[in-house]
């Protein structure tokens, strides 16, 4: 008998209508974007200019144009789906919490006229004049919440988004960041 109470007393505890609810795990009707690749790259986006091969060395400021070469857009395409909810700040935002950097939340482009850029030399050696971006693409889903109980998709597409542009001169034999775009050039023009 005091097994059967037990039981009683169990069940009484139990709210009544939660039999087999299935738990919340997120805000009816909220979205959000899954990545399911990302990457980055580096971009030159003016032709690389070298000053004076062999450079005598001595503090000296010098000027460089570099024309315009590349442009960088960014923004998201649709593959499929209803995009409602999935506008490009949101994927850009999103794009950018997942790759290392800091990037562009809104449809833009990089800068298509020439450039001056100023740099001060100081010692001996090759000079190169240099202006570029670091590129972020990335591959996206979308999700909706159904009731709370689970992410249904609901669009898909791919997105791409840039850094600030970074100009400057880099001498031959320095040593800088393997990611930079400084290291780059280097690699292609040293």
């Amino acid at each position: 008998m005091a097994a059967v109470t037990g039981v009683a007393a169990a069940a009484v505890l139990v709210p009544v209508g939660s039999a087999g609810a299935a738990p919340l795990i997120c805000d009816p009707g909220s979205k959000t974007v899954k990545w399911v690749t990302t990457g980055s790259s580096r971009v030159l986006t003016h032709k690389v200019e070298s000053y004076e091969k062999g450079y005598s060395g001595g503090s000296r400021t010098v000027t460089k144009t570099l024309t315009h070469e590349k442009t960088i857009t960014s923004g998201r395409s649709i593959s499929g789906g209803a995009a409602a909810g999935f506008g490009v700040k949101k994927v850009l935002t999103s794009l950018d919490a997942h790759v290392e950097g800091a990037y562009t939340h809104e449809k833009a482009k990089t800068r298509t006229k020439s450039v001056t850029i100023s740099d001060t030399l100081t010692k001996k050696g090759d000079y190169f004049f240099y202006r570029g971006t670091v590129k972020a693409t990335g591959t996206w889903q979308g999700f909706r919440c159904d009731r709370g109980t689970k992410w249904i998709e609901q669009t898909w597409g791919k997105a791409q988004s840039f850094s600030a542009q970074v100009d400057g001169a880099v001498r031959c034999g320095d040593s800088v960041r393997k990611k930079s775009l400084a290291r780059l050039v280097q690699d292609k023009y040293c």
